[in-house]
């Protein structure tokens, strides 16, 4: 699992979860096969569609079907750019879901590196940046990239606005309104996707939940527990299971 900024992104074995919601939106895009999605999550006996990505917009009940391989979930912010960029690089777009990339082929192809290692992180990033139009501006501002590099190397801080402000250089209503414009998502959304991040990297290292939670600025695992959940509509348990997985074969 991959932090991106406001974004998180999983490569690995597919979920298998029942009908759930997410309060982000989530691109999904098989590596290796397909994907179904149902017409109606309710009725598991009902229509489904196939397809190799799917946007599912947030907070919409979704059923996906996967047989087996790899997946990759690009998990984005509901409040950023990020999704109206996506949205535009959907070919087929329906008030449940939207269909098919544009360029589906390449964004797999990078995917797939990654996943493979024939990638860095770094390198994956930048290309399906360029490939899904997300990230930050083409120019980013330095102020703002020097307060991101803070944010990151010290998620455990409470990083308030006047901080940050201070560290810019910028009055704190400046501040606000450039950050906002140069990452794409509001400062406090921004600052939990960082937490987040933090404290899943943390894990694949050796720590324990609790040590992650605390280490990436969650006052308690449970704290980190109930953020992750309302966000990604499961348990940060549920997650590090499959993370584990390809570890223990």
């Amino acid at each position: 699992m991959i932090g991106w900024g406001p974004r998180v992104l999983y490569l690995g074995p597919a979920f298998g979860l029942t009908p759930h919601r997410n309060a982000t939106a989530v691109l999904a895009v098989a590596l290796d096969g397909g994907l179904d999605v149902a017409a109606d999550p309710a009725d598991p006996d009902g229509i489904y569609r196939s397809a190799r990505s799917v946007l599912i917009p947030p907070n919409t009940l979704h059923h996906l079907r996967i047989a087996g391989g790899r997946m990759a979930f690009l998990y984005v912010d509901p409040l950023s750019r990020d999704l109206v960029a996506l949205n535009a690089r959907m070919q087929d777009v329906t008030p449940r879901a939207a269909f098919d990339l544009i360029g589906e082929v390449a964004v797999i192809e990078v995917l797939a590196g990654v996943a493979d290692g024939r990638l860095s992180d770094g390198d994956g990033r930048k290309a399906l940046t360029e490939l899904l139009g997300t990230g930050t501006r083409a120019n980013p501002d330095a102020r703002i990239l020097s307060v991101l590099r803070r944010m990151r190397d010290q998620p455990h801080r409470p990083h308030s606005m006047a901080e940050l402000g201070a560290c810019a250089g910028l009055s704190a209503s400046r501040f606000l309104h450039l950050f906002t414009a140069e990452t794409g998502v509001p400062l406090r959304r921004y600052r939990l996707w960082n937490r987040m991040g933090a404290a899943v990297t943390a894990f694949r290292e050796g720590q324990s939940l609790t040590e992650a939670a605390h280490a990436a600025g969650f006052a308690s695992s449970a704290h980190f527990s109930t953020a992750f959940r309302d966000m990604f509509g499961m348990m940060p348990s549920e997650l590090m299971k499959r993370l584990l997985e390809p570890a223990r074969r």
